[in-house]
């Protein structure tokens, strides 16, 4: 079969990004479309014939330990954090972007949205701040059925930051696994940019490739009412 060839392509001592992989594969089957490409990574994945080591890193040989989830945001979403850092000094809020998703998704989302969760006090004050900054294309708190009806390509979205929710001590505006794990149920906003049915597959693939602390999952879960639903994919994996 085509997919064992490329594999003998790779080596043990190596790291693949997906173009790396992508070249390789199309070397043994040159009509391989992207599709195709990345339902036979996440085969692989799932057989252990491939290790994923954070983004967009690959490698053959199994890790020792898995590593610490470490989000990659677009220049947009780090341009907001800075004007958040810079203008509002030890306001607490966490970025989040749909398309952070993609690393652990069988479908891809194509249009980004992006979520800043800022603290219940200010957030409509914030909320303010990025319409006038961002031309409007903002929504605060939506349900789901405002999040699709007025939802435009490039939105922010602007949510209250739950309190005790986990965060992490080094970079405390970028979302940790185990706050995702749990928004991604509990904020039907970003529910709504994902089908449920891949949800299995994201818990699979981030407790899978990533350290997370089921404690603390379990504890901002129930924080959030969503403990049952939560454990559920936990110990489904």
């Amino acid at each position: 079969m085509w997919t064992e060839q490329a594999l003998l392509k790779l080596s043990d001592k190596t790291t693949y990004c997906r173009e790396d992989l992508f070249r390789i594969f199309r070397s043994e089957k040159q009509d391989l479309c992207e599709s195709t490409f990345r339902w036979t990574l996440y085969n692989m994945l799932q057989k252990q014939e491939i290790f994923r080591t954070g983004y967009d890193s690959y490698i053959t040989k199994r890790p020792e330990k898995c590593s610490t989830y470490k989000p990659h945001y677009s220049d947009r979403a780090r341009a907001v954090m800075e004007l958040l850092e810079e203008n509002y000094s030890g306001l607490n809020f966490v970025m989040f972007e749909s398309v952070l998703l993609n690393e652990f998704l069988n479908h891809q989302i194509a249009q980004n949205t992006m979520y800043v969760q800022v603290e219940k006090e200010v957030s409509s004050y914030i909320f303010d701040v990025l319409q006038e900054k961002y031309n409007g294309n903002i929504l605060y708190k939506p349900g789901k059925k405002e999040f699709d009806k007025y939802w435009r390509r490039g939105c922010i979205v602007v949510l209250e930051l739950i309190s005790q929710a986990p965060l992490s001590q080094e970079t405390p505006h970028e979302i940790v696994a185990e706050k995702m794990l749990v928004d991604i149920i509990a904020e039907k906003s970003i529910a709504a940019t994902f089908s449920p049915s891949e949800l299995p597959f994201i818990f699979e693939n981030v407790i899978g490739n990533y350290q997370v602390d089921k404690r603390r999952v379990d504890r901002y879960a129930g924080r959030r009412g969503k403990a049952l639903p939560v454990r559920k994919y936990m110990e489904g994996r």
